[in-house]
């Protein structure tokens, strides 16, 4: 993917180049290389998160931004909770099926530990509705993110447990027109590493304007 648009006009146009990482937890690049750093619906898969964040502030240029999108919190949740419970009634155990996830309260933190600077942290729910489970699982697939936990049980789920998680997804979760949701949700964060010029916020109740008359609120009708 990385290179599949190499041949297009607009390569001769800026300095790019393109690199493949072997470990994508360990960055091989000099302390204050880069303008800018994003990454999109890859962090969610670093086992060492803290240690990430420290290597991206590193590679930062002063009062530089890092920006990125991940999966957290409460993705999946539908699909976690039903196959526990198929786990529990057809073999009477749990495996885990769903990677676990940083969740948003723990994203701040740790982005301020990294050494990050003017932190903005916001989370957005997008729910897609599917037909069944078994397409919601083969979306999974074609999207890379099946089931990677080392603990995991080796071999695909048995049909009995297949059968009664769709069951039990759809006599909780499932939607009236006969569809199922499935919740992913984005966590998106904005660190800036610390700078000699920049900006600092104000301090608390410094503020001049009213944010209820920028919003026109205040009052019930």
């Amino acid at each position: 993917m990385l290179y599949r648009d190499s041949d297009l006009p607009f390569n001769d146009e800026i300095n790019l180049t393109r690199e493949v990482l072997q470990d994508e937890e360990q960055l091989p690049y000099d302390q204050e290389t880069f303008d800018a750093v994003l990454s999109s619906l890859s962090m969610h898969w670093i086992n060492d998160l803290p240690s990430l964040l420290a290597q991206i502030n590193n590679v930062l240029k002063p009062d530089a931004p890092f920006l990125a999108a991940m999966f957290g919190g409460d993705t999946l949740f539908e699909l976690r909770t039903s196959l526990q419970l198929a786990d529990t009634e057809r073999r009477g155990g749990v495996s885990p099926h769903v990677s676990p996830l940083a969740d948003v309260r723990d994203v701040g933190g740790l982005l301020q530990k990294a050494g990050f600077k003017m932190l903005t942290v916001d989370i957005d729910d997008i729910i897609v509705d599917y037909p069944d489970t078994f397409a919601l699982m083969q979306d999974l697939q074609a999207m890379g993110e099946s089931n990677a936990i080392l603990g995991r049980e080796a071999g695909a789920i048995k049909r009995d447990v297949l059968l009664a998680n769709e069951g039990i997804y759809r006599e909780l979760h499932g939607n009236e027109d006969g569809t199922i949701p499935a919740t992913f949700r984005m966590i998106y964060m904005i660190g800036w590493k610390e700078g000699p010029n920049q900006s600092e916020p104000l301090a608390r109740g410094s503020g001049q304007v009213n944010i209820k008359d920028i919003l026109g609120g205040g009052t019930v009708g």
